[in-house]
């Protein structure tokens, strides 16, 4: 399966204001409209993260090839029938394919970016090395280049 996006943009957005619903064990709803702050919210993962702007090549298909984003980041992506819905007046969610991880200290090697997931891959057992040893790397070293965060 292949996705079909038009348009693919990775920005730093900071972080929306939450709204707690009334009701016991209701989760917060993000309200994407507000911006709540622009610094730091989070630990840093320790790793490399995409470069901003066009990220289109990396959302084409379903492969090994994926944007990282880092917390107050945003990918904002719309595929070509969602932007026909949306000019119909119509709304329409897509679908993706991806991993997520976060700094939990639950997490398994929670502090770093790597290891890098693949479709191949079921466990995440191999102690973080280097990026150059990483199979994600070593078939798509078109795909990294570091970036440097100053906020």
């Amino acid at each position: 399966m292949d996705l079909d996006p038009a348009v693919a943009d990775l920005h730093y957005r900071g972080y929306s204001v939450m709204h707690m619903p009334v009701g016991a064990g209701a989760p917060e709803v993000p309200d994407y409209n507000q911006i709540e702050g622009t610094k730091q919210h989070w630990r840093d993962l320790i790793g490399y993260y995409t470069r901003y702007g066009d990220v289109l090549e990396l959302l084409t298909s379903i492969d090994d090839r994926y944007v990282i984003v880092n917390s107050g980041m945003r990918c904002r992506s719309l595929s070509r029938a969602a932007a026909t819905a949306s000019r119909l007046g119509a709304r329409l969610r897509d679908q993706g394919d991806g991993w997520i991880k976060d700094g939990d200290y639950n997490s398994t090697f929670s502090k770093t970016v790597l290891p890098l997931p693949y479709h191949a891959k079921s466990e995440y057992t191999t102690r973080p090395g280097k990026l150059e040893d990483e199979w994600v790397y070593r078939h798509h070293t078109e795909d990294w280049q570091p970036i440097t965060r100053a906020m």
